[in-house]
């Protein structure tokens, strides 16, 4: 039965790859050593990049490697070992060669599938030669064909330790009774559909596809790449996201994409004239009226709208029209000036 049960494990272990949705490295060498600081945050970077967890089996020792996570050695017993052992004829590494100064490195992609396989020669040490292979790895997965690509992640946090855990669990469970066949995998919810939308924003034309619920704000931040309105509150309080709709002012977190249809939009990217800065931004310098500026998009947007009506003109109906939009460090008083100060510039 133990035989039985080590034979699946290899099985099993890529299993627990694919369940685990996350590529996998796996070295074999004689010993770990002591790696550099230096030489310890290379390998971390490598692992980050190609979002992978690492396992270093040794003939006598097993470490486990999260890139954000200090290494840990596991404790070897005697099942724990024989499995090791069955993954050194299954991954065909010749214990004589590491013990002539080599290693070997396996990388599979997230269904257990092996992507790359590279032996190199380990005479400075193991933590230097794994870094060289994981570099080489890193290369051939980012400039090979797209099959060769497709295995890399896009999120790079990794759960080794869980998977670590798992495997000595599977190592230990096939010596007593058969794996029990995995649940049905639950269907993903269906997409939300999404519907062409065309945004004409500071003169230009863009075509878009968005989902209904998609806020203004979120599809220019997230899709146009105009981060000058910034999200505050979310909840149209603060008024950080405000622009101009067709000339009014607007807050973009509270205005649907799919709403703005062909209405022009003007954001603070869309204010000055090439290195000509609209007089409200160079009223704003000259007065000094922003601190920490993470408001101040907002209050240039409302002031350029409240300009354009034309109804507050004193210093108190500026504060009134303008009272929409917070800002945190308190430049109230400079603004009003600010706002006053590029009335008075304005051509009549």
């Amino acid at each position: 039965m133990l035989d039985a049960g080590l034979d699946r494990m290899g099985q099993h272990f890529q299993l627990l790859a694919r369940s685990a949705g996350q590529p996998l490295v796996l070295v074999f060498a004689r010993n770990w050593g002591e790696p550099s600081p230096a030489t310890l945050e290379a390998i971390r970077a490598e692992l980050r990049g190609l979002g992978a967890a690492l396992l270093v089996l040794g003939l006598h020792s097993l470490f486990c490697f999260r890139p954000d996570d200090e290494l840990e050695e596991v404790e070897p017993t005697a099942v724990l070992e024989a499995g090791v052992g069955k993954l050194f004829e299954q991954y065909e590494v010749d214990p004589g060669a590491l013990a002539a100064g080599q290693l070997t490195l396996c990388v599979l992609d997230a269904t257990g599938r092996l992507r790359f396989r590279r032996t190199a020669d380990a005479a400075d040490g193991i933590p230097e030669a794994l870094l060289r292979a994981l570099q080489i790895a890193g290369k051939t997965a980012i400039s090979g064909p797209a099959d060769a690509r497709d295995w890399l992640i896009k999120r790079r946090e990794v759960v080794v330790l869980s998977l670590l855990g798992a495997l000595a669990l599977v190592l230990a469970d096939g010596c007593k009774r058969e794996v029990p066949n995995a649940p049905a995998p639950t269907p993903a919810p269906p997409k939300a559909r999404e519907f062409p939308v065309t945004l004409r924003v500071n003169g230009q034309q863009h075509e878009l596809m968005v989902e209904p619920r998609v806020s203004l704000l979120d599809a220019l931040r997230e899709r146009l790449g105009l981060t000058g309105s910034k999200k505050g509150c979310d909840h149209g309080q603060c008024g950080a996201c405000t622009v101009l709709v067709d000339g009014r002012r607007v807050n973009a977190c509270l205005t649907l994409a799919i709403m703005v249809g062909d209405k022009p939009v003007t954001t603070i990217e869309g204010m000055a004239e090439g290195e000509r800065l609209h007089p409200l931004q160079a009223a704003f310098i000259t007065e000094d009226a922003l601190q920490c500026g993470y408001c101040t998009p907002g209050q240039i947007m409302s002031a350029a709208g409240l300009l354009k009506e034309n109804r507050a003109h004193t210093d108190d109906e500026v504060r009134e029209h303008l009272s929409g939009n917070i800002c945190r460090c308190g430049a109230y008083a400079n603004i009003v000036r600010a706002v006053q100060s590029a009335r008075a510039a304005r051509p009549t």
